[in-house]
């Protein structure tokens, strides 16, 4: 005979794993089986008979395979959701089709809505509910206010079982929200995890149990989370879809607007054709203006945000010019000057519906440069991340060498700009032209250039370095340079390094190149934590610590330091003779490579030994 029992439990004590325990009261075995990671209870198992232990290994059994039926079952329905909503590009079909999913695989739920934030408002809005009454729409929530509030402004889910949980979760809240939670149904059982896409929050997704035993477990989290994640990715893909369209959109009226001008003059209908004719041609952009200087027989001079000046054969910057401004999206990305003699408003004309090609072309060649950017950036987190496969074959003339070195390049003061990023790529092509090496990988994000190069030999980087100096001081960015290394695996490492000397510069105020190793005591500066001061005493120290032989080296210069530099009283104090103190710290020299006698040297060889003792354990 058997009898069972389910238990609720504290999931926030949830093992892992299906665990169970086994003890004999009297007569019988007494079984105890947690599956609260999954189910958010436990079963109390009592068993009677002279074959209670076959029973237990095939009551355990069960267990297991219901468990991995229901992981199997949930995994299963996910796959669905790339259909309903993952694919969809329409973000009012994706709001549509989320609670129906959820509902879908998390059966269990009997009510949920989808809200997300308005940043006009400020308030965290339902824009899809199920199981609710209408006047839902009407609760709107600002961020810390009740649960979803709360979830939303942390970024952390959580789970309330039981009804008195959940009133107690709502205790920050407006008095109107106050009132509509009194008249509403409180469910038994509530899960809210964030909807989050590339670190930035969008809202919060929500279900409810109503059922007297329902209850969420941590396993449900984590598959709400895995739905949300995927609902996020689809809503942030949809917006941008819809940007593109707004901005393709926009470029069809600009279109229109041309055409419609070029339909009022006879010749501004041939003109469109003959440029048409120049810009399908499969030379690049100066080419082209060249066909149209000499076509037209016109002198104008161009040049764009992205560094390219382009004046036909006799243009003279002493004349009198009109200009004609090239935009993209209502952004200026390029300006024509021209003569205004001769037949002005053919000019105008010309140079209006030249401005509209090469706006196009900006479109395109941008949209390929960002693409090319994207992959780049993509293969260096590959190469980051240790990925093997293809990460060692060549890629956008890149591959991996003996020793490697990352920069990070920060143009100062244009982070405000409307069109930094178009700057930032003027920056990075001027970057990539004056180096000497050709085995770099070069690409931007955010408003720094990252550049990765890779030689057989450290001379050939530290040349390199030389070089870049001085176009540094002259593009006036803020150059970073990590330390030279070999680990394959210490890009993400000399990419910090990088970007901290690049800030250093930025705090100075003044443009050129600075490598990690020669930022000396600055690496202290901005707040560091704990972890962050013991790394900077380790790779000062690291020859001395690393090995133990070499402890009594890191005493001595301890000493060294402990009695201000002076040679006796170290001596002394350590029962040596003053020659071989001196032989150590000709030793310490060589292994820190830090010159004793130079001030700046001893002062970060001080500053090491004296964080090293307060922080290490």
């Amino acid at each position: 005979m058997i009898r069972f029992q389910d238990f609720d439990v504290d999931i926030e004590n949830a093992p892992l794993f299906l665990s169970h325990s086994i003890t004999r009261a009297g007569g019988s075995l007494l079984l105890v089986v947690d599956h609260s990671h999954f189910t958010a209870k436990q079963t109390r198992f009592e068993i009677f008979g002279s074959k209670s232990e076959l029973i237990v290994a095939e009551i355990l059994q069960i267990v297991r395979d219901e468990i991995i039926s229901v992981q199997s079952k949930t995994v299963s329905m996910l796959a669905s959701v790339n259909a309903a909503v993952i694919n969809s590009l329409d973000d009012n079909e994706i709001v549509d089709n989320v609670l129906r999913e959820v509902m879908h695989v998390l059966p269990h739920s009997d009510a949920g809505v989808f809200r997300l934030f308005d940043e006009d408002s400020g308030y965290l809005i339902p824009v899809s509910y199920d199981g609710l009454p209408d006047d839902y729409k009407d609760y709107r929530l600002q961020p810390n206010e009740s649960v979803s509030g709360e979830v939303f402004t942390t970024g952390r889910p959580s789970i309330h079982n039981g009804r008195q949980n959940i009133i107690d979760a709502h205790r920050v809240m407006r008095p109107e929200n106050q009132s509509f939670m009194e008249r509403s149904q409180i469910s038994n059982a509530l899960l809210c995890v964030p909807v989050m896409a590339e670190g930035k929050r969008l809202g919060t997704l929500t279900t409810l149990c109503f059922s007297r035993d329902g209850a969420f477990s941590v396993f449900d989290r984590q598959v709400l989370e895995s739905l949300a994640a995927q609902v996020a990715i689809a809503y942030q893909r949809s917006l941008v879809y819809q940007n593109a369209l707004a901005t393709s959109d926009r470029l069809e009226a600009m279109r229109s607007d041309l055409a419609r001008k070029n339909a009022e003059l006879d010749r501004a209908v041939q003109l469109h054709d003959t440029l048409l004719r120049i810009f399908s041609t499969s030379g690049g952009l100066a080419e082209q203006l060249a066909m149209v200087a000499k076509l037209f027989n016109v002198e104008f001079r161009f040049e764009n945000v992205l560094g390219m000046d382009y004046h036909s054969g006799q243009w003279s910057s002493k004349r009198e010019t009109l200009q004609q401004v090239v935009e993209v999206a209502e952004a200026p990305v390029g300006y024509f000057h021209f003569d205004v003699s001769g037949d002005t408003s053919f000019h105008r004309a010309l140079f209006g519906t030249l401005a509209a090609f090469v706006a196009l072309d900006f479109v395109r060649d941008m949209s390929r440069v960002n693409v090319l950017n994207a992959s780049k950036k993509a293969y260096f987190e590959d190469l980051a991340e240790g990925i093997e496969g293809d990460v060692l074959r060549p890629q956008f003339g890149f591959r991996p060498d003996r020793f490697s070195q990352i920069l990070v390049a920060t143009p100062p003061g244009e982070r405000a700009l409307v069109g930094a990023h178009l700057a930032l790529h003027k920056h990075e092509v001027e970057l990539q032209n004056a180096t000497k090496l050709t085995n770099a990988l070069v690409f931007h994000e955010r408003e720094q250039i990252v550049m990765l190069f890779s030689a057989s030999t450290m001379a050939a980087l530290e040349r390199n370095l030389a070089v870049l100096m001085d176009v540094a001081s002259v593009a006036a960015v803020c150059i970073g340079a990590s330390d030279i290394y070999e680990q394959p695996g210490f890009h993400r490492s000399a990419q910090a390094q990088a970007i901290k000397a690049a800030e250093c510069l930025l705090r100075r105020g003044r443009p050129g190149i600075l490598t990690n190793r020669d930022m000396g005591i600055e690496l202290l500066l901005g707040g560091r934590d704990r972890q962050e001061v013991l790394r900077f005493t380790r790779q000062v120290l690291d020859p001395l610590l690393s090995d133990q032989k070499h402890r009594v080296l890191y005493q001595t210069l301890f000493r060294y330091v402990q009695e201000g530099k002076s040679a006796g009283r170290t001596a002394d104090a350590l029962q040596i003779h003053t020659n071989t103190l001196y032989q150590r710290l000709t030793r310490i020299e060589t292994l820190t490579g830090r010159n004793i006698a130079d001030a700046a040297d001893f002062t970060l060889l001080s500053v090491a030994c004296q964080l090293h003792v307060a922080y290490a354990d």
